[in-house]
């Protein structure tokens, strides 16, 4: 009788039989399931690593229907589904080993559900990626996972505090985007999953992981957290600046070197317009004294200096002395007449000298 009660408790012990492999990846995390019968709803429920009986826990509670946590541990024990769940993060290759789901049993020997962790160092992808975007905006997220994922549904998950991490949606390989509100996920079957998000605000800054769902709907089922993601979402940019390279002073505007101010584009044009206007104008001016000779003034000359003689006659005798007709001198002499013969002809003849 005692022996076949030794063998009884030993069934009990080991509980689940086969044990449950689950992989993970450095610096990620796995949630796993553990299911348990519906009477022991009740009892407490604990992680540990090692063999049955003498494992070390890593976390036991009982409180039923919210996270614990303990360290890089966490435990939610669902009494409605009669399944408890355990996070790990942070993982490194050291945490590889057997756990124990274990369920705790007053003056009996404990349930236990044997857990096989395997966590691999994978440098084929990131752990940890920024992302920035702009409120109103959109952001594209790629993820890559290990090729040993390829057929199981991947999901992007918002992590609210420190074990719960939860989305709406997963998408297995598909040549077509799924949506889920403002978010469109794409798997393209070759190692790489993209999530869009769309119509941004401040309030979706946060943390999230890209991951897959491994078996996640049988009563040994895991999901894997591969790649972390940094979210934060800005204020629209500013409008684009003009710096000025130099000190410009008009009147009351001054513009001081190597400042920074915003000018709306038809102030720009406008200015611009200005000194193309004004440069123009000093071209034609130009332009127009070069074409006009000395000899043409000379003719000139001449001909107002006969007009005088015909009108005039000879000069009166204070005018000879004086040599030159009163109010002559506001005549403005070019700086082209010089001393030559033609120049001083065309002084005489604009200051009213008789020349004989």
């Amino acid at each position: 009788m005692k022996i076949l009660l030794i063998f009884t408790l030993f069934l009990i012990s080991v509980g689940g039989g086969e044990s449950e492999r689950v992989t993970g990846y450095s610096g990620g995390g796995v949630l796993i399931k553990c299911t348990y019968e519906k009477k022991y709803t009740s009892n407490k429920k604990y992680f540990c690593k090692g063999s049955s009986p003498n494992c070390a826990d890593h976390i036991k509670t009982g409180v039923k229907n919210e996270w614990i946590n303990r360290g890089r541990f966490s435990l939610f024990d669902g009494t409605r589904a009669a399944e408890f769940w355990v996070l790990i993060r942070e993982l490194t290759v050291e945490d590889s080993g057997l756990y124990q789901c274990g369920v705790d049993i007053n003056w009996l020997v404990d349930v236990y559900t044997p857990v096989d962790l395997n966590v691999h160092e994978d440098l084929s992808y990131e752990k940890s990626i920024s992302v920035t975007g702009h409120v109103g905006g959109s952001v594209n997220i790629s993820c890559k996972y290990p090729q040993s994922h390829s057929t199981d549904p991947k999901f992007l998950c918002r992590r609210v505090d420190t074990a719960d991490c939860s989305y709406k949606t997963s998408v297995k390989e598909s040549k077509r985007w799924i949506n889920e509100g403002k978010l469109y996920l794409h798997d393209d079957g070759k190692q790489i999953f993209t999530v869009s998000i769309n119509s941004l605000t401040e309030g979706d800054s946060g943390e999230y992981w890209c991951g897959a769902e491994s078996d996640w709907t049988s009563d040994h089922g895991y999901k894997v957290y591969i790649t972390q993601i940094n979210l934060r979402v800005t204020e629209q940019e500013p409008p684009a600046t003009i710096s000025s390279p130099t000190s410009i002073s008009t009147g009351n505007f001054s513009l001081k070197t190597n400042s920074s101010k915003e000018f709306p584009v038809s102030f720009v044009i406008t200015v611009v317009s200005v000194i193309l206007v004004l440069f123009l104008t000093g071209l034609f001016i130009l332009t127009v004294r070069k074409r006009l000779r000395p000899q043409d003034f000379l003719v000139a000359a001449r001909a107002v200096l006969n007009l005088r003689k015909e009108t005039l006659g000879s000069a009166p005798k204070e005018q000879s002395e004086q040599g030159s007709i009163p109010g002559a001198e506001c005549v403005m002499e070019p700086p082209w007449w010089g001393d030559s013969p033609e120049g001083e002809l065309a002084k005489h003849a604009a200051h009213g000298i008789w020349v004989e």
